[in-house]
């Protein structure tokens, strides 16, 4: 942190190294390189600030002044998440300054992903080019490790949030290494999740899934992630609840898998 100079907030929010991943009105996106005992490591620092007074209001109960801020949330997130295997992605520290209580600016610094690549640019740039039997075999593949990675999720009665594919990120072109990113709304659930909690998330990787598998592939998809060889009952409902949600999702989803504004990815 030293090396970067971000041990404090103000040097660390008014940081300008490295290059800029991704900008809004409201937020900003650094990844950032420092030397650390001889070795190259990758930072990227995230800031969000106010701009307009809706902010607060819309937020007043989501962190703004009442609650766990959005990026105290994420932090722990990632802590959980890096605990359980579930991500490469490191939170290193995060900072908040409030006025008169109100949330006014903050930031959250993680560690890289070695050689990222996001999974809607894996299925988008990757897998088409892939010929024959290693095509099959890299859809498959991918299809297996998100279903996996999403059981292990729910297994320990977590939900995402915003499991959508570009918040999966491949590290080093191989699908085994797969990590979560982007986590502010990830919720730790006392019991054991409903279908609905599930589905949610399910329907989140869904949405744009119709334009780049086939049925089957999606229905084996679903089967892996229920370890399971047929459709019961219950995974008969699973499905229909993640149908209905995803569907007005897919015309957004798929826009932004096609974006092409080149990306990288964050964590």
């Amino acid at each position: 942190m030293r090396a970067a100079s971000l041990e404090t907030f103000e040097p660390a929010f008014l940081c300008e190294q490295g290059t800029v991943v991704r900008r809004s009105g409201s937020s900003e996106v650094r990844r950032v390189e420092i030397e650390v005992a001889g070795a190259r490591q990758v930072l990227f620092l995230k800031k969000s600030w106010v701009t307009r007074w809706a902010q607060l209001r819309s937020r007043v109960f989501r962190g703004m002044f009442f609650g766990a801020s959005q990026v105290r949330r994420e932090f722990a997130n990632l802590e959980r998440l890096h605990t359980w295997q579930l991500t490469e992605a490191t939170p290193v520290a995060f900072g908040e300054e409030r006025r008169v209580g109100w949330l006014w600016r903050s930031f959250l610094i993680t560690t890289g992903i070695p050689e990222p690549m996001s999974v809607d640019a894996f299925i988008r740039d990757v897998l088409p080019r892939l010929p024959g039997a290693a095509g099959r075999s890299g859809r498959r593949e991918l299809l297996r490790q998100v279903a996996r990675l999403t059981r292990v999720l729910h297994a320990r009665q977590f939900t995402h949030g915003d499991l959508y594919w570009r918040n999966l990120v491949i590290a080093d072109n191989d699908p085994a290494q797969l990590s979560l990113i982007d986590m502010p709304r990830g919720r730790q659930h006392l019991r054991e999740l409903r279908v609905a909690a599930r589905a949610a998330d399910l329907a989140a990787l869904d949405a744009p899934a119709p334009w780049f598998f086939r049925r089957t592939e999606r229905l084996r998809f679903l089967l892996d992630y229920r370890q399971t060889r047929r459709l019961d009952a219950d995974g008969k409902e699973l499905i229909r609840q993640v149908l209905k949600l995803a569907e007005p999702m897919r015309r957004k989803q798929l826009a932004h898998v096609q974006a092409d504004a080149p990306r990288h990815a964050e964590a």
